[in-house]
């Protein structure tokens, strides 16, 4: 199947719709961007990390949808490692698990997948010998879920320290096992088939062929809690620990230089819903298990434990921490003499997030919040003064950790340079002029949306206040471009307006009936900002005269069995507005100001997020898994455009030199090759972007800039937005 199907629905209406022959195009030319982020830092869930176990600066972290990084320390930037990545495998962003060879570190294994489900993708193991710089692929017999419960557990892709060319692999179906480093792989028959949290290896013994004898894994099990398995010939045989804890679930675990086992424990997978938990260790030579938590959950204060670890130079000392403490707090405890004795870091913790302000907008709180989802925490093994941990925004990463034995005060830091993991679901670059001239507005996936007054610096940008959460809609009057409305899942109206270009923002005074959607859905302004015509999801769109003090239905929209709506403003005459109705495959448009509609195309093709074009009446673009459908007579009728095979999104900017057309930018296929593309003669010839170091596996929003030529904003799913300009020698393109 298309990658393009699995984002685009196929209409199923009845009637005809006469679609012009394309003209024949030959393959599109290349012409590399430069790309940059547009910072925000961090804005998604970093599920764990992994220092190398003996090279000092090494470190890799892994995030749920936006793949693996590696920390340049020369920059202190992280680096991504899976931008190559194309549509097709655009669910292998899942980082689930990553693991090092402790004797070579060079090599690096992601397991690699988002989703488990009947739809996705299987999973695949990406391996690397320059440090992620570049990958070999193997598919894998079973599906990972790296953005599914249980992903802030780990790691459950371990290396053999003894033999680097095993690895074992826990799955959600019971263990694997690869002897040719992880080319090829297959099931551990002996163990049982339960959901896999982490493997570890104790070195201390070998089997006659030369493998670790004693090998631990971590399990939830179906019916609820889990436990821990282990083997003591190389993975051929498995049994229970004896002893250990009851109804808890392994979260991480770590071994000290004489064996001892340290176990970090949640009633659940998390990140979510852990409500008791607890920190054990275990003496495998006397059998012995001990209670080492340092805070126990109850009267109300309920929490589990998620990330451990060990300092190896420094035997006795250990950090963990809390996991969805949600009424005080989560919090970091350290020990120095093996969880006899713990202090809290929390409360003489300082952290710094200058650099990303929105951060402490996020949290609500000011000072000494940790953040939430503290999923794992790592001191670097070569060095007792850093330590990492983990958010569901980012990460915060200390120099002094071992100041807390002395003052008890540590010093974190926000360094999340580099990594932007935000999903912007909607992106707008207004005219010159609007209230100061910021670029760029996004609404994004849970943390909100920005202003972006300086695109290189997250520091220079608004956070919207109040953010609210999940920002899905968003649109600028084009003839008034200070004038902007934005949806918000969990806001009581719903909705907000701007008058200044995004700086300020006044919620809706009323909303249409919600009937307990949580979806926001999108929305549409007038070309003058009078009216607004909101689609939530699910439900009939409704029009607004008044600034969104009231609305009612619009009328003229037959429903179908489902409703799923997309409402554009012309961008030039304030009374036109066009419905796309991807379930019926039509198109809707009214001329009195979004009041009534009447449909004027039928039998569309599946399609998404149609886009008018700005300074020409009535000319309106719906990207289609089979192809790129324009119309110019106000979406009376549609044809297609030459040579774009499929289209997943298109958006306009500036025109070219001696062009009067704005130009037209498209994530799709055009002449049989994927990617991102720019046409300055309305579709006539293509020009790619971008070479193969980039993929760009998913887009959500894209638009081009009307006041700079050639620039283009993505919102790439799980890896932030991204903002592209032609080089220099941009008047001679490269053949492919």
């Amino acid at each position: 199947m298309s990658p393009f199907k699995r984002l685009l629905v196929l209409a199923t209406a009845a009637g005809a719709l006469a679609l012009a022959a394309p003209a024949v195009a030959g393959a599109p030319t290349v012409q590399p961007y430069s790309w940059k982020p547009v910072e925000v830092l961090g804005g998604g869930f970093v599920s764990g990390v992994v220092y190398h176990p003996t090279e000092k600066g090494l470190v890799y972290i892994r995030t749920d949808i936006g793949g693996a990084y590696r920390l340049d320390r020369a920059t202190n930037r992280w680096v991504a490692l899976n931008d190559a990545l194309k549509r097709a495998d655009g669910q292998l962003a899942g980082a689930l698990s990553l693991a090092v060879d402790p004797h070579d570190p060079d090599r690096l294994y992601m397991a690699a997948g988002e989703y488990t489900g009947p739809y996705a993708r299987g999973g695949a193991l990406l391996r690397s010998t320059d440090r992620g710089a570049t990958w070999a692929k193997t598919e894998l017999p079973v599906k990972i879920g790296g953005n599914e419960d249980g992903r802030n557990t780990g790691e459950r892709l371990m290396v053999d320290p003894s033999q680097g060319a095993v690895l074992f692999l826990g799955a959600k179906d019971g263990l694997y096992r690869s002897a040719d480093h992880g080319a090829t792989w297959s099931r551990v028959e002996a163990f049982p088939k339960v959901h896999v949290t982490l493997v570890a290896f104790d070195p201390v013994e070998k089997t006659k062929t030369g493998e670790t004898a004693i090998v631990y894994a971590g399990f939830a099990a179906s019916n609820g809690g889990g436990g821990l398995l282990v083997s003591t010939d190389g993975g051929a045989t498995w049994g229970l620990v004896g002893g250990q804890p009851k109804g808890l679930i392994p979260h991480h675990l770590a071994l000290d230089a004489k064996g001892v086992v340290h176990v970090a424990y949640g009633n659940a997978l998390g990140p979510n819903g852990v409500t008791n938990g607890a920190v054990w260790t275990f003496d495998p030579d006397s059998g012995t298990w001990t209670d080492i938590t340092p805070v126990k959950p109850g009267d109300g204060d309920l929490f589990g434990y998620g990330g451990l670890s060990l300092d190896p130079a420094h035997p006795g000392v250990i950090v963990v921490s809390t996991l969805d403490r949600w009424g005080r707090g989560d919090d970091l405890f350290r020990s120095t003499n093996g969880g006899k004795t713990w202090k809290a870091l929390r409360e003489k913790s300082e952290h710094d997030a200058a650099g990303a302000p929105w951060v402490r907008g996020l949290e609500g709180k000011a000072g000494r919040a940790m953040g939430h989802w503290i999923g794992d925490v790592d001191i670097d093994p070569t060095d007792p003064d850093e330590a990492i941990y983990v958010t569901g925004y980012g990460l915060w990463r200390t120099r002094n950790l071992t100041e807390a034995d002395r003052s008890g005060r540590t010093n974190w830091r926000f360094d999340d340079e580099g990594l932007e993991e935000t999903v912007a679901l909607e992106l707008v670059s207004p005219p010159n002029g609007a209230s100061g001239g910021a670029p760029l507005i996004s609404a994004i996936g849970d943390i909100g949306g920005f202003r972006h007054d300086d695109l290189d610096r997250a520091a220079g940008s608004r956070y919207f206040d109040p953010h609210g959460g999940t920002n899905r809609g968003l649109d600028y009057a084009e003839l008034e471009p200070d004038i902007l409305v934005r949806t918000s899942d969990p806001t009581p109206t719903g909705g907000f307006r701007s008058t200044d270009g995004g700086k300020t923002w006044i919620a809706f005074a009323s909303a249409p009936p919600r009937g307990g959607r949580l979806d926001t859905g999108r929305i549409a302004l007038s070309a003058d900002g009078k009216r607004m015509v909101w689609a939530l999801r699910g439900a009939l769109p409704q029009v607004s005269s008044d600034d969104g003090k009231t609305w009612r239905p619009v009328q003229g929209v037959t429903p179908g069995d489902r409703l799923d709506f997309t409402p554009v403003s012309d961008r030039v005459n304030p009374s036109r507005f066009y419905l796309y109705d991807s379930a019926q495959g039509a198109v809707l448009a009214s001329a009195d100001g979004g009041e009534t509609f009447k449909t004027t195309a039928r039998s569309l093709p599946g399609g998404r997020s149609p886009r008018a074009v700005p300074g020409i009446e009535g000319e309106l673009w719906l990207p289609t898994f089979q192809g790129l459908m324009r119309s110019t007579d106000g979406g009376d009728s549609f044809k297609a455009v030459g040579g774009v095979d499929e289209a997943g999104l298109v958006g306009f900017g500036k025109a070219a030199p001696g062009q009067a057309h704005p130009a037209v930018f498209v994530w799709g296929k055009v002449g049989g090759v994927e990617g991102v593309f720019r046409s300055d003669d309305v579709g006539k010839t293509w020009i790619k972007l971008h070479d193969d170091r980039w993929g760009f596996a998913e887009l959500r929003a894209l638009t081009g800039d009307p006041n700079r030529f050639g620039r283009v904003y993505l919102g790439v799913h799980g890896r932030g937005i991204l903002y592209g300009d032609p080089p220099a020698t941009a008047s001679a393109p490269a053949q492919p």
